[in-house]
Formats: structure tokens, C-alpha cells, sequence
């Protein structure tokens, strides 16, 4: 019986250091678990973060954007305001050219012009 006694007490010790090892692994499971969820947590909030980053460069490149096409119509705008005074002053120049030239022809020819119409009406017979 001593025997059986002895197999027993092994088997219970066997049992018990079995029943450890199972309750060592599953320990260390809930701690790759555990650890696994942490890592999980914290790839979030680095995803979070660098997409708030992402954000914040979207939106001052769209501020820079704007800012450089509100420049370039603003200089467009001006360059084009330019463009169309010196049209304008040239039109007027070329306006008042010919209104001076008209003018000299109107002086220089009315005398003459005037003589014909007065011979004209009087080599008319009624």
C-alpha cells in the first residue's frame, strides 16, 4: 500500500504541478491579452493623433491656397484695371486727334466752302 500511497501522491503532485503550469500559461495569456489590448489603445490614439496632424497641415494648406489665389486675382484685378485707363487715355487721345483734325479742316475749308454755296445760290436763276 505504500506504493499505491506513493503513485497517488504523485499523481497528485503531477496533477497540482500541472494544474500551475495551465494556470501559468493562462496567466500570461490574459497578460499577451492584455498587453495586446493596451498596444490596441494605443496604435488608436497615435492613428487619432496623426490624423488631427493630417487635419491641421489639410487646413493650412488650404489657408496658404487661398491666400496665394486671393493674391494672384487681387494683382490680375489690378493689372487689368491698368490695361483698361491707358485703353481709355488712348481712345480719348486718338478721339481728340481726330476731333482737332476735323476741327482744322472745318477752319481752313469753311471760308471756302461758304464762297461756294453763296456762288452757288447766286448763279441760280428763279
Amino acid at each position: 500500500m505504500a506504493n499505491t500511497d506513493t503513485v497517488r501522491t504523485n499523481a497528485s503532485q503531477a496533477e497540482t504541478s500541472s494544474e500551475q503550469s495551465i494556470g501559468e500559461v493562462l496567466k500570461r495569456l490574459v497578460d499577451v491579452e492584455e498587453a495586446a489590448g493596451q498596444m490596441k489603445d494605443a496604435l488608436e490614439a497615435r492613428k487619432k493623433e496623426l490624423s488631427e496632424a493630417a487635419e491641421a497641415k489639410r487646413a493650412e494648406f488650404d489657408r496658404q491656397l487661398a491666400a496665394q489665389m486671393e493674391e494672384r486675382s487681387r494683382r490680375l484685378e489690378e493689372r487689368m484695371e491698368k490695361e483698361k485707363r491707358e485703353e481709355l487715355e488712348g481712345l480719348l487721345q486718338k478721339t481728340k486727334q481726330e476731333m482737332d483734325g476735323l476741327q482744322r479742316k472745318y477752319d481752313a475749308e469753311h471760308g471756302r466752302i461758304t464762297d461756294q454755296i453763296v456762288a452757288s445760290i447766286k448763279s441760280m436763276r428763279i
